[in-house]
């Protein structure tokens, strides 16, 4: 069966489930017998920092990607637009040392994580990691291999007024954002206090474009249902999806966008809103639902009362995913919700003439 790669996992993390993998210290590679060739001695290397593979017994070698590929855990990708190799290896690196960071330290990211339900096996599983709160860790660590020309327009840096590169996420958890064929191609940071902005995104690039993606859409789904969820930010998705909800996704700080309707009208004939229950959250609805219209969807809202969004409903309503899947089931067909939060007569006779018309 095979499934989209949708979270960041280092390569020997990913190979480990195939062969069992010892790590050498002096050359920071992970090792072990060769899941292809099969051979009796540990021919087949797993380097996290670069997130490649290679066997020197059958010659095997690649990227995460291409190692699932053969392993048939995501399908073989369609045909994609080149992509700029150097952003893509920066971006490679990046992912795992934020992913390091979170890991293998206690730092006040994971204490934050945990104190938000998100357990060490979820972080493993969807990749987060942690920006340390340093003027430039990430750049000095890389300008040994990268010219300072390609980390600037990587997004990842700033110039300071001074002049001095940093980094551009620092005292954040972060949260790669993939690509249809699995690739990091962007990250989101949120703070872990109650300070401002929230969250922010990389800017994009060459490789991302907000408006094109969906954190952790299914794309190579084996198993598609006909209805997505769409929620608002990355602790939603994560809790959605964690729940067992496979079929959703969340937007990046934007609203949704005549793109993304027509990349779930792609695939899905439904969408599920599952939107902050506040004054901004019935806003995003309304001004999604016909977004998603436009494309001949059908949309449904969930009432998620009296909790404030997905991951606080599922962490604190006492029947946790199954409620969830309830209130699903009774999700308000588009131009109920539209009339119930009406601005004004005349807006709800209209939404009503529509609906009978």
């Amino acid at each position: 069966m095979t499934r989209m790669y949708q979270s960041y996992r280092p390569m020997a993390d990913v190979a480990s489930r195939y062969t069992k993998l010892y790590y050498d210290s002096i050359s920071r590679k992970h090792f072990g017998k060769c899941p292809f060739c099969h051979g009796a001695t540990a021919t087949f290397s797993a380097d996290n920092k670069t997130g490649t593979f290679f066997c020197y017994g059958c010659g095997a070698r690649g990227t995460r990607k291409d190692f699932m590929i053969r392993m048939k855990e995501i399908s073989m990708p369609i045909s994609i637009p080149d992509k700029d190799p150097i952003l893509a290896q920066i971006y490679e690196e990046a992912a795992y040392y934020y992913y390091e960071q979170l890991m293998h330290s206690d730092n006040i990211g994971r204490r934050y994580l945990l104190k938000r339900g998100i357990t060490k096996a979820n972080m493993a599983e969807y990749g987060l990691g942690y920006a340390p709160d340093a003027f430039a860790n990430l750049y000095n660590m890389m300008r040994r291999q990268y010219p300072q020309e390609d980390l600037m327009r990587s997004g990842l840096f700033k110039i300071s007024q001074n002049g001095n590169p940093y980094d551009f996420f620092r005292n954040r958890v972060i949260f790669p954002i993939m690509d249809r064929v699995g690739d990091v191609i962007a990250f989101g940071g949120r703070v872990m206090d109650d300070s401002k902005p929230k969250y922010i995104n990389s800017p994009e690039s060459t490789l991302f474009s907000k408006r094109n993606c969906l954190y952790g859409y299914p794309y190579d789904s084996a198993n598609r249902k006909s209805g997505i969820i769409i929620c608002e930010g990355y602790m939603d998705y994560i809790a959605v999806h964690s729940a067992g909800f496979s079929d959703c996704a969340a937007v990046l700080g934007t609203a949704l966008t005549e793109e993304h309707a027509r990349l779930i009208a792609s695939d899905y004939t439904e969408v599920y809103l599952s939107m902050d229950s506040d004054g901004a959250g019935i806003h995003a609805a309304k001004k999604s639902i016909a977004v998603l219209e436009k494309e001949g969807l059908i949309v449904r809202v969930l009432d998620l009362k009296p909790h404030k969004d997905p991951d606080e409903f599922i962490r604190k309503n006492p029947y946790g995913a199954a409620g969830f899947a309830k209130r699903i089931e009774q999700a308000l067909p588009a131009y109920k919700f539209l009339a119930r939060h009406a601005g004004n007569m005349d807006e709800l006779i209209n939404i009503l003439i529509q609906q009978v018309s």
